[in-house]
């Protein structure tokens, strides 16, 4: 080892070792800075500062440790994937020729617009650009073409599939370190909510291991001895919205180990049920509306709900009509509706339950007279009025004090508007997403610092990815899960979010038939872990 002082003659220093005392001044000037700069930092930021900090050696060892790659399995998944491109590249450019007498480059935006815009002839799709408007060819244009118009709808599908497959091939041909091994870097400090972000390692290879999908989680594997394990928090962000608005219902629908199959029943209660959790949950995930079954509904329209988005926008979220979005949040959560709109909603959909809602609702307000205009309002209670409450509760904060304090002590200011809904969303959305984030870390923390056998190898938003000894898997399973649950405070009320367990030879899940529960493929995959 060499030691480098003032008087070192820096001259007689090699270039790796220029960089090595550049990096090392880099450390020892910014932690003389700490003890100037701490002291002027606001209280508030303390804590979080404390919390990154401590979380700074957990996030190391998982970069230098990286993941082992089963390379066969990558290399027939690359083949997969080039055979699918050709295949769709040269239907595409088959098409083209018709209409441009050439090809098209799916990732020319250039060639795109000419095709979709002057060819085809559909209305320019624009996105924001700062202060202007520009016409774009992205994914959110060409899903929109996709879905609603009839010409464009066949090269919008071919367009995004080839994306989709130079994404997956862009992950599975980046650089591996010398010995074979993908890494990444995790960010501590990247985002707004306190959740760790994921980027390639600093050496340039790798990737973002938060990104990738789940038919290209198959080729990553434990070390050998080792078998993979994921511990992921249940229904976190829901439950930490159950107990941030204190709602006894939504809580009880949180805990009762199925929310989705609750939630539906609480609004649909007439529906057949027996009583029986599986028969339950088989009548709520029968089709329904536009091919969501209700359970589909109510997990993607509770979730939209929950963070604050409103009918009108909900509706196009899910494809559904304003009418169905609007029935489904005045069950969920209640609100005021006209009562003309209630009644011309029932004409439009007699079967929709709108005569219901206006039965059990409180009407205000007294009838018109001939030729005067309704002005009577129908307040409808809602199944998780807690929700609607916390919502205004949240708008009132931001208004005066413009940031927000999650349940960790931990606060954000809001720059925007509050005015803007896009503020409010963001907001509504910080306190849940952020003390799930910090829960994730408090568990990945406590297996790193508690359980030395048990190797931690990503954060994966909710979720821990790690492996453990294939011989001490029933004696260190239990205690990886314990480290996971971490009970909190919530308005007086203790929350403690459950945790889940799979293990598996290879990152990617199990494949069971749906009725059957055979297994179909990736057998090798991630499935609960059941102690044997």
């Amino acid at each position: 080892m060499r030691i480098i002082t003032d008087e070192t003659d820096i001259g007689s220093l090699t270039k790796q070792e220029l960089f090595y005392l550049y990096n090392g001044m880099d450390c020892l000037i910014t932690y003389q800075l700490r003890d100037i700069l701490l002291p002027k930092v606001e209280e508030e930021a303390v804590a979080p500062y404390e919390y990154e900090m401590a979380m700074l050696p957990v996030a190391m060892d998982m970069m230098l440790r990286g993941m082992k790659i089963d390379h066969r399995a990558m290399q027939l998944l690359l083949e997969e994937l080039y055979a699918k491109k050709q295949k769709y590249a040269a239907f595409l450019d088959e098409l083209a020729m018709v209409l441009l007498d050439q090809g098209v480059n799916h990732q020319s935006d250039k060639q795109l617009k000419v095709l979709f815009y002057d060819v085809l002839g559909i209305t320019p799709i624009k996105k924001r650009d700062g202060n202007a408007w520009k016409v774009t060819t992205n994914r959110e244009a060409l899903e929109k073409i996709e879905k609603e118009n009839a010409k464009g709808r066949v090269f919008a599908t071919l367009v995004l599939a080839l994306r989709d497959i130079d994404k997956q091939t862009s992950v599975l041909t980046a650089e591996r370190d010398a010995d074979g091994r993908l890494r990444t870097s995790f960010n501590v400090a990247g985002t707004e909510t306190w959740r760790w972000s994921s980027s390639a390692s600093p050496a340039y290879s790798g990737i973002n291991f938060q990104n990738v999908n789940e038919r290209l989680r198959r080729v990553f594997v434990p070390d050998d001895g080792y078998v993979l394990y994921y511990a992921d928090l249940d229904q976190a962000e829901s439950r930490v919205v159950a107990y941030l608005s204190s709602d006894d219902n939504y809580i009880n629908a949180c805990e009762s180990g199925d929310l989705h199959t609750y939630v539906t029943q609480m609004v649909w209660p007439d529906l057949e049920w027996t009583g029986d959790a599986g028969e339950d949950r088989e009548l709520a995930e029968r089709n329904y509306l536009r091919g969501f079954s209700r359970r589909d509904l109510c997990k993607r329209a509770g979730h939209g709900t929950n963070y604050g988005l409103q009918a009108a926008s909900l509706s196009r979220h899910l494809q559904i009509k304003v009418r169905e979005a609007s029935r489904f949040q005045l069950q969920y959560y209640g609100g005021a509706v006209k009562y003309e709109e209630l009644g011309r909603w029932h004409e439009q959909d007699r079967d929709g339950g709108f005569d219901k809602l206006i039965e059990e609702g409180s009407v205000v307000g007294v009838a018109p007279g001939k030729g005067e205009k309704d002005k009577r309002l129908v307040y409808i209670e809602g199944n998780f009025p807690g929700i609607r409450k916390w919502h205004d509760t949240v708008a009132a904060e931001l208004e005066m004090e413009g940031k927000l304090t999650n349940p960790f002590g931990f606060t954000r200011k809001f720059w925007g508007r509050s005015s803007d809904s896009a503020t409010l969303r963001s907001a509504i959305a910080f306190l849940p997403q952020s003390t799930v984030g910090i829960l994730t870390s408090i568990g990945l923390y406590r297996i790193w610092k508690e359980l030395p056998e048990v190797q931690l190898l990503a954060n994966i938003h909710d979720a821990a990815l790690g492996q453990i000894p294939e011989k001490k898997i029933d004696k260190l399973a239990p205690l990886v899960i314990d480290c996971m649950m971490n009970p909190l405070d919530i308005g007086g009320k203790l929350m403690t979010i459950p945790s889940s367990l799979e293990v598996g030879m290879n990152w990617g899940h199990v494949v069971r038939d749906e009725e059957t529960r055979d297994v179909i493929d990736n057998p090798n995959g991630l499935d609960g872990w059941k102690e044997s």
